[in-house]
């Protein structure tokens, strides 16, 4: 009569997930077009890489110009808290700051630097002057300093034909942008490990995992007897898992069958007790691993007609996460014309650890 066990392991273990939601500014024509007539850059944006007060962030400016006959030699980049009208009186957002910023991308029209006369909200591009040859430009600012204070600020676009952005403009626009508070998304992603054992296990169902108890019947020298059963296993731990075996060889009182070490072949009339995992003809016995898994059987345990037994041992094994596997352990038993009469049994527990 042989008796099996199943172990169960659990651990404890919380991964917190921050996410920071980061809001580009929204372009918006606060301007009626009538106002600035034919001298109206069109598809104004400003992509901002973090809407977060004071954060250091990268401004990606683009625009499309419509007059093609002027020659442009600058563009003036300015930052206002009270509004987008170019040419009114600008208010500095309270802590913005754009001294530090570089020209990192450019395209459309090229060739541009960022001029000395720049300051903390106002941004010169300067250039030899040239008539536009590309209608829709791109430019990428690094390292401006976000306002200090949550809201709207706004950013005012101009042309100039001098290279200093002085003189009479040749085209304006403004953009709107916000800072906003930042908000924070966690989720708990539990480490887990499900492990059943079970004479029957129907599908990948743990909950079906209610019997225990295998019988052999009665021994002959002539005749291997033999039996299987089924293991489960899932986990997400990142390192794996490992399925030992633990307990003895067939025993009755001082009286044992022999366990196999190493493996070797089924041989009626011989003293042999193991075990594999796999499906072997001879006996007729077992199956190989199924399910998505990638839990493979260790080597001892891996050769078809070919047992084993040795407690300690891990019988399976994977090297990452292991979705849903399942094996079918084996059984054999012969015994020797000089095996002593008796009630032989055993209890044998499979351990299943995640490596976390």
């Amino acid at each position: 009569m042989l008796k099996r066990g199943a172990n169960k392991s659990n651990h404890s273990l919380k991964l917190i997930l921050s996410i920071v939601s980061l809001v580009t500014a929204l372009t918006i024509q606060l301007v009626p077009s009538s106002v600035f007539a034919a001298t109206l850059l069109l598809n104004r944006a400003d992509r901002l890489s973090t809407s977060q007060i004071s954060a250091p962030a990268t401004h990606n400016i683009s625009f499309t110009i419509t007059d093609l006959s002027t020659a442009v030699g600058s563009i003036l980049i300015e930052f206002c808290a009270n509004n987008p009208t170019p040419g009114d009186v600008c208010v500095p957002p309270s802590g913005f700051d754009a001294t530090a910023t570089g020209l990192t991308s450019q395209s459309g029209e090229t060739g541009f630097g960022i001029h000395a006369n720049s300051n903390a909200n106002r941004i010169i591009l300067t250039r030899t002057a040239a008539v536009p040859t590309v209608a829709n430009v791109n430019y990428v600012f690094s390292s401006i300093t976000n306002p200090s204070t949550l809201g709207t600020f706004f950013a005012r676009l101009q042309t100039f034909t001098a290279d200093d952005a002085t003189g009479t403009d040749i085209q304006s626009g403004g953009i709107a942008l916000s800072t906003t508070d930042t908000f924070m998304v966690s989720t708990e992603v539990p480490p887990f490990l499900r492990f059943c054992a079970s004479v029957t296990i129907v599908g990948f169902d743990c909950s079906t995992a209610n019997s225990f108890l295998i019988d052999l019947g009665e021994f002959s020298e002539t005749q291997t007897k033999f039996a299987q059963a089924e293991m489960m296993a899932v986990t997400n731990a990142a390192s794996g898992l490992s399925i030992s075996i633990s307990g003895t060889t067939l025993t009755s009182g001082n009286n044992t069958i022999t366990p196999l070490m190493p493996q070797a072949s089924s041989s009626a009339g011989a003293s042999q007790f193991g075990i594999n995992l796999r499906a072997n003809t001879s006996p007729g016995i077992g199956a190989d691993a199924i399910g998505p898994g990638i839990a493979t059987p260790s080597a001892a345990y891996n050769t078809p007609n070919q047992f084993r037994f040795q407690s300690g041992d891990v019988v399976a094994s994977s090297t990452g996460p292991n979705d849903y596997r399942k094996f079918t352990i084996s059984y054999i038993a012969n015994i020797d014309n000089a095996q002593p009469p008796g009630v032989y049994a055993t209890t044998i527990s499979f351990i299943c650890l995640a490596n976390f």
